[in-house]
């Protein structure tokens, strides 16, 4: 039963849960605690939802501008499942300016708890260093992955794993939609294909291929030259594979592109100088 567990949480793992970080509390697979937190609006709520629902808890910062990305894609996530046994969270830092939090919240359309983190305790607990990042836990409140931003296809990358948690799908559909087959047709961009070969890397770095990773991300290189995401990508699985001094230009170019880059930002902080 846990070999069967590990295999299907396997598609679920993050980057950030790399070996070259920490141990954390909480790996997937492991229970969560629920902990009770106060809320922006004076109340108290807990991390996770009821028992059977899927529990999505967003990590945002307000006034960042991926945050708000991200905040507005879950909005529209909290859309498409509704009706389903799946409960939105939104955890903010104690440092954060409540008023800026709550117009934040509305301005991405989003009604949800929104629970504040003293000190950033849970956020710290996770082994989180980088925000948005998107949490999800299973019906049986057992951490299933911690998805970092992306900047194509998150709400979809999100929503499949969701799916794949209330089982409306199956291994091989949760590994499609992270990362659609290629199909060129007449008329595709070369960003349109580099978006393709950066999915499928993410997938490979998730499921611990850093050399195949690796080589995805340079194919989209290949095609986008320029790309942040592709250079994150690349220096990403770089740090994986501990060729930190390779992954130091991948990580200068991606940062010079993006400097909130969340691969690029990720590698370098496994690969100090």
């Amino acid at each position: 039963m846990r070999a069967a567990l590990a295999l299907r949480l396997a598609l679920l793992a993050l980057p950030l849960a790399a070996p070259l970080r920490a141990a954390r509390a909480e790996a997937p697979g492991e229970r969560l605690d629920n902990p009770e937190l106060p809320t922006l609006d004076g109340g108290r709520a807990r991390l996770l939802g009821a028992a059977g629902e899927v529990s999505v808890f967003v990590f945002a910062r307000p006034g960042q501008e991926h945050s708000a990305r991200t905040l507005r894609e879950m909005a529209g996530c909290k859309a498409d499942l509704a009706g389903k046994p799946v409960r939105f969270a939104v955890v903010v830092s104690s440092s954060a300016a409540p008023a800026e939090a709550r117009a934040a919240l509305a301005e991405a359309g989003l009604s949800v708890p929104a629970l504040v983190d003293a000190g950033d305790a849970l956020y710290g607990r996770l082994g989180v260093k980088l925000h948005p990042v998107v949490g999800l836990a299973d019906r049986e409140g057992r951490l299933a992955a911690l998805v970092p931003y992306q900047a194509v296809n998150y709400r979809e990358a999100v929503r499949a794993r969701i799916r794949f948690l209330l089982g409306e799908i199956d291994e091989g559909a949760l590994s499609r939609a992270l990362a659609p087959p290629r199909a060129d047709m007449p008329g595709a961009t070369a960003a349109s294909v580099a978006s393709r070969d950066l999915a499928l890397g993410r997938l490979q770095l998730e499921r611990g291929e850093g050399e195949k990773a690796l080589a995805s991300a340079r194919k989209a290189l290949s095609l986008a030259p320029d790309s942040a995401a592709a250079h994150g990508l690349a220096a990403r699985a770089l740090a994986s594979l501990r060729r930190c001094p390779e992954a130091a230009a991948d990580v200068a170019a991606a940062l010079g592109a993006d400097p909130a880059e969340a691969q690029a930002l990720a590698a370098k902080e496994a690969c100090p100088p």
